[in-house]
């Protein structure tokens, strides 16, 4: 039975993948250090057939393109397939939902940044990767660590929370979304159940890069980071309130070299057999 991801569908095709296409160069930039970890652990060579899971805008397929590989780039959000198509025509991008996608032929590789943590059944999605690659096939990709050690994100996250509405109950941490995948027991639980051999995860810490002040910094997590849902949530005093917290948060780490807090991701790696 195909996997439902309607509402991911929904998110990444409505403002969040028109926001990330807009501001598609910077992230990419901001993302650098991290794409480049796990671009290294991927190891691509020339001929292999690569399939990139959630490509988004494409930096990551153009980066193994650029190896001599192969590559389809797949990704369930219209807006950023169409920035992808925009910058590259060595790589096949396609709009489509990886849970369920198909393909011709197998892949030696399969490879995602950050574009595999928002599945609404991570297992069976990972089970259909699995039938993907072919026998001496491998998989590697990034995901967050918990927002504890991502403090590019949880700086602003700690200021703007106690002016949000409380969710009741609280959120599954493993529902889909970017921190889904921040158990590592849990990854290697969802990769032994769909078929996965060889399972490593690896920790990778950098600095990100996240404005040149404050004030730049916060102009980019109120469009992508937790800021953005009080741009989303409140209005008048309480959204000023918010926002002023969250500067006076990012500027105790300002310097002279901008804004600069650290990352943490998994670079997971496995084999199909």
């Amino acid at each position: 039975m195909a996997q439902d991801n309607t509402d991911q569908a929904n998110y990444w095709n409505d403002r969040a993948g028109n926001t990330w296409a807009e501001l598609q160069d910077r992230l990419d930039t901001l993302l650098k250090p991290l794409s480049d970890a796990g671009l290294r652990a991927a190891n691509a060579q020339h001929g292999e057939r690569v399939l990139d899971v959630g490509c988004g805008c494409g930096d990551t397929s153009i980066a193994l393109a650029a190896r001599g590989a192969i590559v389809h780039g797949v990704d369930i959000s219209g807006p950023m397939i169409e920035r992808a198509r925009a910058r590259s025509s060595e790589v096949e991008f396609i709009l489509a939902d990886a849970a369920n996608f198909a393909a011709a032929q197998p892949y030696d590789l399969i490879f995602s940044r950050f574009g595999v943590m928002f599945f609404s059944d991570p297992t069976d999605a990972f089970a259909n990767l699995h039938n993907l690659l072919n026998a001496g096939g491998r998989l590697v990709f990034v995901c967050w660590q918990p927002p504890t050690e991502n403090p590019w994100m949880s700086v602003t996250g700690r200021a703007v929370a106690p002016f949000l509405p409380v969710t009741q109950p609280p959120p599954d941490p493993r529902d889909p979304g970017p921190f889904a995948f921040a158990d590592a027991d849990y990854v290697r639980t969802i990769l032994i159940d769909s078929g996965f051999n060889n399972i490593q995860l690896d920790s990778f810490t950098a600095t990100l890069q996240v404005g040149t002040n404050a004030e730049d910094a916060l102009k980019l997590q109120t469009r992508v980071g937790p800021a953005a849902r009080v741009m989303a949530e409140l209005e008048d005093s309480a959204r000023t309130e918010a926002l002023d917290a969250a500067r006076g948060a990012l500027a105790a780490h300002q310097s002279a070299s901008g804004v600069q807090l650290g990352a943490a991701i998994w670079i997971v790696s496995a084999t199909a057999a």
